[in-house]
């Protein structure tokens, strides 16, 4: 036997055992991607390379036979150093993407294709199992959602967008009606108790994520009911309260406790929640109203203010006349709602132009057709009373000047280009704020949007008090205040558990960067064009006769449809990729080496697997499995240099060259250059063997 030591410890190994097999014997890990347990030693990819005591370089701990007394180091700084440059220059070329691109876009990080998949499969408890390990309340974004992912669609580049909202909406509310929706796995009880100041959506989705670590949550909130901005800024006709409540019920059932009408500074002090509980997490909003900026603002009513009472079922009376000054989904809201109550014009002013606007250009061409006139390049300077209670508005003409710091073109008054518009009613919709001197008065630090937190754990400078959503940000997105939501469960699990607050992993992902015409031609090559599948709507008749929702919802049919447009872009394996994890856990830039990519390829002459030569790292692992098993044709690398590639012999597809063990080299390829055309990501227990998909699936 032979002696020697790894990291300080000491094991007896027969000879010819390498470091790499000696060191498993004690446990120690060393990350490999070319080595393939009972084949011959590659060599290639050296992020396995250890520092033997005395040798001046680094050694290949695969090959390198262990000797008597020999002194290993495996996760020394240049050990680390070393491995971290050999996974950078294996990304330098790579012609692919870990992650699909309208994920990349989801401020929630949602698996789209993966929850899209499912749909086309029929298999509705698997597509909300992938939504809900990264989303909460999938009902209501999915009707309410700026969809920001779908601008990230990659088929934009060929016809139109895949329809993603309104997918997510159909699985949920589908799941909902079953006989046995969803319902995550739950971690036995910890004993923990997390208080929730904030029934909203970044609330609800925090409660929803600690709930699942087994972690107690009571919210606090100072209305009557929960949701939030999504109950009382939302009007039921984009957003009905039945199916909000259904969502909320869910979580509400899986243990999350109310209690409601209790407001932050009045009912209780952050104090009194710090001693009771054992974490915080300040989701509060932003429901302060900006006026209108100028002289007289006192006279308008507020937006929020507005949607509050039309939610509460108590409208204002508007008069003949409404103007909405904003051009955000708040002043869409506040228009089309205004328009259901019966004023015989309803005026939007927006200072900017249409391509300015930050709302959803849907909203704006649903509120025209509502009959909404929408007025751009036009700021108030003066609100004030006229005869027979009629309002006077002056307005200005603006025009675009030059961008502020946020990148938008700043109005520029137009001199002498006043005018008045007479109204009865004038609705402020031009944002909302937080109220931080409460924060400010509990010891809390503050920004000038809201409530400070590391903006990767949402911890504030209190122990024990994590914030996040509009609290922290200012009005904003409720995908935004969801995916804050399940970050402050990640974190403050981690605080209850003693552990290191970190925030949620993250990992590393290679971006597809820029096609050209003839690569982006064998992208889309065999994708049939097809129109996306359009939501159905009720009739405008009985649209302006009271507050119904507008979009019926996709029927499964119409889903699947649309569903089978979807590309499936992203790595199939990118939940198992071997270089992508160890990219991560050494903190690789991918860019660092980057220079001329390769070309995009793409074999699929296969009935099982897939080949992309451009994510292959040539590791041989395939080309040795296909050797030891006989295969009469077999894989073969080719070419020189920087040009060599794996690949069948005499340039015969892969389906010549692997006739009994293309399963084991695509489950064995640690890139994803060799993938299951049925892996759908190993997150679902399917990479390496899962369930077929159909057969129809574009690969992409």
């Amino acid at each position: 036997m032979i002696s020697l030591t790894i990291d300080g410890r000491q094991v007896s190994v027969p000879p010819g055992t390498t470091i790499l097999d000696a060191a498993r014997q004690l446990d120690i890990r060393i990350p490999t991607l070319c080595h393939v347990p009972g084949l011959e030693p590659a060599s290639s990819c050296f992020v396995c390379a250890v520092q033997v005591k005395g040798n001046r370089g680094l050694s290949p701990s695969c090959a390198m036979p262990a000797a008597e007394g020999m002194e290993v180091d495996t996760n020394g700084e240049a050990v680390r150093a070393a491995r971290r440059v050999a996974i950078e220059l294996l990304l330098s070329d790579h012609a692919g993407e870990c992650v699909a691109p309208c994920s990349a876009r989801c401020p929630a990080g949602l698996d789209i294709p993966g929850f899209v998949r499912e749909i086309v499969a029929g298999d509705v408890t698997r597509s909300m199992s992938v939504i809900s390990e990264r989303l909460a309340l999938p009902g209501a974004l999915g009707r309410i959602c700026p969809r920001l992912c779908e601008q990230g669609c990659r088929r934009i580049e060929y016809d139109d967008g895949l329809t993603i909202g309104p997918l997510h909406r159909y699985v949920a509310d589908l799941d909902r009606e079953g006989a046995a929706p969803y319902a995550p796995p739950r971690a036995p009880s910890t004993g923990k108790s997390v208080a929730i100041v904030g029934a909203g959506p970044a609330g609800l989705a925090a409660a929803q994520f600690l709930l699942r670590q087994g972690h107690a949550c009571t919210l606090f909130d100072a209305e009557s009911a929960a949701g939030g901005m999504l109950r009382y800024g939302i009007p039921a006709f984009r957003l009905p309260k039945d199916a909000l409540d259904a969502e909320i019920d869910e979580i509400r059932r899986a243990g999350a406790g109310f209690r409601m009408n209790a407001r932050w500074g009045r009912d209780f002090r952050l104090a009194d929640l710090r001693a009771g509980h054992d974490a915080v997490f300040l989701a509060v909003g932003a429901q302060r109203a900006q006026g209108l900026r100028c002289e007289g603002e006192e006279l308008a009513l507020s937006g929020v203010e507005f949607l509050r009472l039309v939610a509460e079922g108590n409208p204002p009376s508007l008069g003949a006349g409404v103007v909405v000054v904003g051009g955000g989904n708040t002043a869409m809201d506040c228009a089309r709602a205004a328009i259901r109550l019966g004023p015989r014009s309803v005026r939007i002013l927006y200072r900017r132009t249409r391509r300015e606007m930050p709302c959803l250009m849907q909203e704006v061409e649903e509120a025209e057709a509502e009959g909404v006139v929408c007025e751009m390049l036009v700021a108030p300077t003066l609100l004030e009373r006229g005869d027979d209670h009629q309002l006077l508005l002056t307005c200005q003409r603006t025009m675009l000047g030059a961008p502020d710091a946020s990148g938008r073109c700043q109005p520029v008054p137009v001199e002498g280009s006043e005018y008045v518009v007479e109204c009865s009613t004038v609705i402020a919709a031009i944002g909302q704020a937080v109220d931080r001197s409460l924060a400010e008065s509990e010891g809390l630090r503050v920004t000038g949007w809201g409530i400070a937190a590391d903006e990767r754990t949402l911890a504030t400078n209190l122990p024990g008090v994590f914030a996040g959503g509009d609290a922290v940000l200012g009005a904003d997105l409720a995908v935004r205040a969801v995916a804050a939501g399940r970050v402050a469960a990640a974190s403050i699990g981690q605080f209850l558990r003693g552990e290191p607050v970190v925030g949620e992993a993250r990992q590393a992902a290679v971006v597809f960067r820029p096609v050209d015409d003839a690569e982006r031609a064998l992208i889309f090559r065999g994708i049939e064009m097809a129109d996306r599948v359009p939501m159905p709507e009720i009739e405008m008749e009985r649209r302006l006769a009271g507050f119904e929702e507008v979009a019926t919802g996709l029927s499964g049919e119409d889903a699947r449809r649309e569903a089978q447009r979807c590309l499936t872009c992203g790595c199939r394996k990118s939940d198992c990729c071997g270089v992508r994890t160890l990219a991560t856990e050494y903190g690789a830039d991918a860019g660092r080496f980057a220079g001329e990519r390769r070309r995009f390829s793409r074999d699929t002459s296969h009935p099982d697997i897939i080949y992309e030569p451009g994510k292959c790292i040539m590791c041989d692992a395939c080309v040795r499995i296909a050797a030891e098993a006989g295969e009469p044709l077999g894989l073969t690398t080719i070419g020189r240099g920087f040009n060599v590639t794996v690949a069948a012999p005499f340039g015969l597809p892969m389906a010549d060259a692997l006739l009994e063990v293309a399963l084991r080299c695509a489950e064995t390829c640690p890139s994803g250059a060799l993938a299951l055309r049925s892996a759908s990501g190993c997150g679902l227990g399917t990479c390496g063997g899962g369930q077929p998909g159909p057969p129809h699936f574009p690969i992409l």
